[in-house]
This record gives structure tokens, sequence and C-alpha cells, in this order.
């Protein structure tokens, strides 16, 4: 029970942090202009999968209800779609930008479709055996649009 209980501990203390971090970036002011606002919504994306990569793990260990998961999932299914419609809005004066916009806008698209087939297998309507996969995919994405959030934002400063 020992071991149990500090990884709980642990998770609990990742997830504590984890929100600590969502609302650090969203209290922080993000530079102007295309690369300045892709850089944000990466960020939202970024936040939305790691978001969902926790809420899957822990439906699958045992820890969360359907109704919880499908509850966090949802929500991380609107804001990345906020951070899609975001980046996608983008008014673009250069094909340099016009690039930049098309990666970001199709990475968040990625994350979105993990998200919703992490719905689907918390709903049963797919094979719990991938369920693993699709945590270390959200999490490998959310990774790599952190990233790329950070390279845009020193970029557009």
């Amino acid at each position: 029970m020992g071991q149990a209980w500090s990884v709980r501990r642990h998770r609990g203390r990742a997830a504590a942090a984890a929100l600590v971090l969502t609302a650090a970036l969203a209290g922080c002011t993000q530079p102007g202009g295309v690369t300045g606002h892709l850089s944000g919504a990466a960020a939202q994306a970024s936040s939305a999968a790691a978001s969902a990569a926790l809420a899957l793990e822990l439906y699958l260990d045992g820890e969360s209800t359907a109704t919880v998961a499908d509850i966090t999932l949802t929500d991380m299914v609107d804001s990345a779609g906020q951070a899609g419609a975001s980046a996608s809005a983008q008014v673009v004066a250069t094909n340099h930008e016009r690039q930049l916009r098309a990666d970001v806008s199709a990475a968040i698209g990625k994350v979105t479709d993990e998200i919703v087939a992490s719905r689907a297998l918390v709903a049963g309507a797919a094979p719990r055996a991938g369920g693993d996969k699709l945590v270390a995919d959200l999490r490998r994405r959310a990774d790599e649009l952190g990233t790329t959030a950070t390279e845009l934002e020193a970029a557009a400063r």
C-alpha cells in the first residue's frame, strides 16, 4: 500500500504542478504578430494534450471514472479546438508565416484527433489496448508543441 500511495501522491503533485504551469502560462503576455499568436496557440494545445494524457492515464489505471475522464477530455477537445481556430485565423503576409501557420495548425489538428480518440476509448467505442499508445502520443505531442511554442515566442521577440 505504501508504494501505491506514493505513486498516487506523486501523480497528484504532478497534476497540481501542471495546473500551476498552465495558469502561469495563461498569465504570461505573448509577443505580438503572427509568430507570437502562433506561439500562444501552440502553448494552449500543448497544455490540452498534456492534460488529456493525464486524464486518460488516470482512467486506464483505474484512478478515475469514465465520467470524470470524459469531462476532462471534452474540455481538452474544446481547448485544442480554440487553439486550432486561433492558429488558422492568423492573417499571414509571407510564405514563411504561411508555412508556420500550416505547421502549427496541423500539429494542433493531430492533438485534437488524439483527444477525440481518447474519448472514444473511454466511451468503450475503441479498444482499450490502444490506451497506452494514446497516452504516449499525447505526451510526445505536448512536448513537441511546447518546444514549438517556446521557439516561436523567442522568434517573435
